[in-house]
């Protein structure tokens, strides 16, 4: 029992050493904070970063580069914003006081339509503009057909594209007699083998610019008077045979000169070909 209680003691006594060395071996320092004195030890004020001063030349603007999202205030967002793309947001759209809209190339879609962001033209005569203006190009003339038809036609747009009229009549004169109530079962005078024959034809399309050549097709509301015709001692005679309408469909090319435009067609349907000539303002 006495070798257990002093085996006890030897074990108390030598924690008690230990735990006076190691207390002996921490630095002054931990309490004093590095001082000479721990008496005369002070907290020193803590100084906060300085904060750049903002130049005043520089705007603002440059230190804000959160993009907008539905819903932020656009009031102090900046000008330029970030193309951040996402899995819900692909093409890298921005919100802004209009809308919706696609940074780059600067083109977004509104109330208004298609909008993109002004760019300032100089023109040779110093003028400036933001507004560029597409020049309306607009040709007339008169052409002819191989089935003896005079043409008058009209074309506006502009260069890529434009809006035509074609009216086409027959010019030839019925030089008979017209009887307007005769009929063919009470002829007594021999009958001609060729028909007089009057037909006028409006034609309205579009076509297509390439370049200085436009490609246009056409659609044509018409009407066809059909006379019979004969002969007697006294002259020609001619009277009614058919008055009916039809609708037909033409296509043809332009070609652009300095003041002058020339214009083929063709219709398949009726079965002619017409050359035209015109004047333009290019």
């Amino acid at each position: 029992m006495k070798k257990v209680l002093l085996v006890t003691g030897l074990i108390l006594i030598l924690i008690l050493f230990c735990t006076i060395m190691l207390n002996a071996q921490v630095s002054s320092w931990r309490q004093t904070g590095g001082s000479v004195s721990p008496q005369t030890t002070q907290s020193a004020p803590r100084v906060q970063p300085s904060v750049p001063q903002q130049q005043n030349n520089v705007s603002q603007w440059r230190t804000q580069t959160a993009p907008i999202r539905p819903g932020d205030n656009f009031q102090g967002q900046p000008l330029t914003r970030r193309y951040r793309p996402t899995p819900q947001n692909q093409y890298g759209l921005q919100y802004g006081v209009w809308g919706w809209y696609q940074p780059y190339p600067y083109i977004w879609y509104d109330d208004y339509g298609w909008r993109q962001r002004s760019v300032v033209r100089i023109y040779e005569n110093g003028r400036r503009d933001t507004v560029t203006s597409t020049p309306v190009l607009f040709s007339a003339g008169i052409g002819h057909t191989n089935n003896k038809q005079m043409s008058y036609w009209g074309l506006i747009g502009g260069t890529k594209s434009y809006f035509i009229m074609d009216y086409v009549m027959t010019y030839a004169i019925d030089q008979n007699q017209y009887y307007p109530y005769g009929q063919i079962n009470n002829v007594d005078f021999p009958l001609s083998k060729n028909d007089w024959k009057k037909e006028s034809t409006f034609y309205v399309g579009g076509g297509k610019r390439i370049g200085k050549i436009g490609i246009h097709g056409m659609i044509g509301f018409g009407n066809e008077v059909i006379r019979w015709q004969g002969k007697d001692q006294l002259g020609g005679i001619s009277f009614p045979k058919s008055n009916s309408s039809f609708t037909t469909f033409k296509v043809g090319i332009i070609r652009d000169f300095k003041f002058v435009t020339l214009k083929l067609d063709t219709d398949p349907i009726r079965g002619y070909t017409q050359i035209s000539i015109g004047l333009n303002n290019k």
